[in-house]
């Protein structure tokens, strides 16, 4: 995958975690998310446990990483994971 179609992946996650956001704060209000391909994989309470999964779980390094807050938060290189 190029690297632009890594970040209309990583772009798309984003727009799909916004969209359910409401919904993944009543039980996960401060947690870290795992996504891939707009699906919501995994609630971890550490990122760096959410990025070893996603390390782990997708070889290709594509994925996201969200925490769960109403609060605007940029996580840096773990908002836009990938190669």
């Amino acid at each position: 995958m190029d690297r632009q179609a890594q970040a209309r992946e990583v772009d798309a996650n984003y727009d799909f975690f916004q969209r359910h956001l409401a919904s993944i704060l009543r039980n996960h209000r401060h947690q870290y998310v795992l996504i891939r391909n707009q699906r919501l994989i995994d609630y971890f309470d550490d990122v760096g446990d959410a990025y070893r999964a996603g390390l782990k779980r997708f070889a290709d390094g594509i994925f996201s990483i969200q925490e769960v807050t109403d609060e605007p938060v940029d996580l840096g290189i773990f908002s836009h994971a990938g190669n």
